[in-house]
């Protein structure tokens, strides 16, 4: 701290010449009321005015209504619930817990046929999200793009690396608004390679990888999002 308030007091000293008129002898900063600003003075100055700062808001928040915003970015994210680690791969459509579409067990498939964003992510899985009122009273939930999803890996954490609040309570039975579930695993994004586009960016949560499935086929986790691009 001590090094910051140097820093600072340094670089206002490049602007502000050490004696001052005698009118302004009683000048913010020249608290001995000689005409001069000295360091100490500075030091003394910002102390005082990081005295009474807040302490910074933390960047997620649980909306309780099955939702989490980033308070950096503005998006809002979906929270995944019911996580079992069934030994069995759950596929959706076709799984009973795909009725739930926060059930963190699920995955779907990034394209029906490998190349266009047409499969089970889209058809089944966004489309119960949006369908009627939506999901927290939002129509517009989409999957991620790669930098929005790995914009939530912790390397703080780790199996899963994601801040806590996207990986509390989880059980098998439980609720988005009672749990959050993250798969150490890896969840599709939206966005394809540039230069090979039946080829999907995911991002693995176990280590924070980012990494590229060239089967969009491939049953994989999935999270929405909403807001932003």
């Amino acid at each position: 701290m001590q090094s910051i308030i140097m820093a600072v007091a340094a670089a206002l000293l490049a602007f502000w010449p050490m004696v001052v008129s005698a009118q302004c002898a009683q000048c913010k900063g020249d608290f001995d009321g000689n005409g001069e600003v000295t360091i100490d003075e500075i030091i003394v100055a910002v102390n005082n005015s990081l005295h009474d700062c807040p302490a910074p808001a933390p960047r997620f928040t649980d909306n309780g209504d099955g939702t989490i915003t980033d308070s950096s970015t503005g998006l809002q994210w979906e929270k995944k619930d019911s996580f079992d680690d069934a030994p069995d791969m759950v596929t959706c459509p076709g799984s009973a817990s795909c009725s739930n579409p926060h059930d963190a067990d699920n995955r779907y498939q990034w394209s029906a046929e490998g190349t266009n964003p047409d499969g089970s992510a889209y058809t089944d899985f966004l489309a119960k999200l949006n369908s009627g009122g939506g999901f927290a009273g939002h129509t517009d939930w989409r999957l991620p793009t790669v930098s929005e999803l790995q914009n939530l890996v912790d390397h703080a954490h780790f199996d899963p690396s994601i801040d806590a609040l996207f990986n509390n309570a989880c059980a098998p039975i439980c609720s988005v608004t009672t749990c959050s579930c993250t798969v150490r695993d890896a969840y599709w994004t939206a966005t394809p390679l540039v230069d090979l586009p039946t080829s999907i960016w995911t991002v693995n949560f176990n280590r924070g990888i980012v990494d590229y499935f060239d089967d969009a086929t491939l049953y994989l986790f999935v999270r929405a999002v909403r807001g932003g691009a």
